[in-house]
């Protein structure tokens, strides 16, 4: 009887071994599963990105944390972001511009790709790409960008000054942007944008440095 005693816990500890064995290798199976989840995640194993909508905080915010998310993942890896948009927040769009370039210093080639229409802010992120491809009937914006502290704001004089400070280190921002892919130098760039609506085809962009290639 003893015997048979003996031989049944054994086998009981073998079982219960056996089962936490189990439970060990499921975990590391979730593990396993969740790491590889992750390398097809935001939104794609390729890397590729569409931003689509305004350059808004919230819109900004969900492709920073994608690209970084990405220099985490995939170091040096290229990256592919297409934009299609009429433009937004200056602060946020120059955010997002920083990004790329950051990237870019890590080792990432980033590849811009514009479609139906880059605007404003749009057309001005569109120049962070190593390589600039606009589609043959895409158009683009270019025009002084603007800034605001909210519709109706009473600003006191010293806020005013203030104010028209920031909004020409923007436009300086832009300026310095645009320039440096373009063939017009920035004081031809100032006279142009100042014009209501400075629409471009694909390939005046391209004839004017704004984009590389027509695709």
């Amino acid at each position: 009887m003893e015997q048979i005693r003996l031989e049944n816990e054994k086998l009981v500890h073998e079982i219960e071994t056996a089962a936490a064995e189990a439970r060990v290798a499921k975990i590391d199976l979730t593990v396993a599963e969740a790491k590889e989840a992750d390398r097809l995640a935001k939104p794609g194993h390729t890397r590729r990105l569409n931003f689509f909508g305004a350059v808004s905080p919230m819109n900004v915010d969900t492709v920073i944390e994608a690209l970084e998310h990405w220099g985490e993942r995939d170091p040096g890896k290229p990256i592919t972001i297409t934009f299609n948009t009429q433009g937004g927040s200056v602060t946020d769009g120059l955010a997002l511009f920083d990004t790329i370039k950051r990237l870019q210093r890590a080792g990432h080639h980033v590849t811009t790709r514009a479609v139906g229409v880059v605007a404003s802010m749009g057309a001005v992120l569109f120049q962070a790409g190593d390589d600039r491809i606009i589609d043959a009937r895409a158009k683009m914006l270019i025009h002084e960008g603007s800034t605001s502290f909210g519709k109706g704001a009473d600003l006191s004089a010293g806020e005013l000054e203030d104010y028209m400070e920031f909004s020409a280190m923007l436009k300086q921002d832009l300026i310095d942007i645009l320039a440096e892919r373009s063939t017009l130098d920035k004081d031809e760039l100032k006279k142009c944008w100042r014009r209501k609506d400075w629409w471009l085809t694909a390939q005046e962009a391209v004839a004017l440095g704004f984009a590389d290639r027509v695709e």
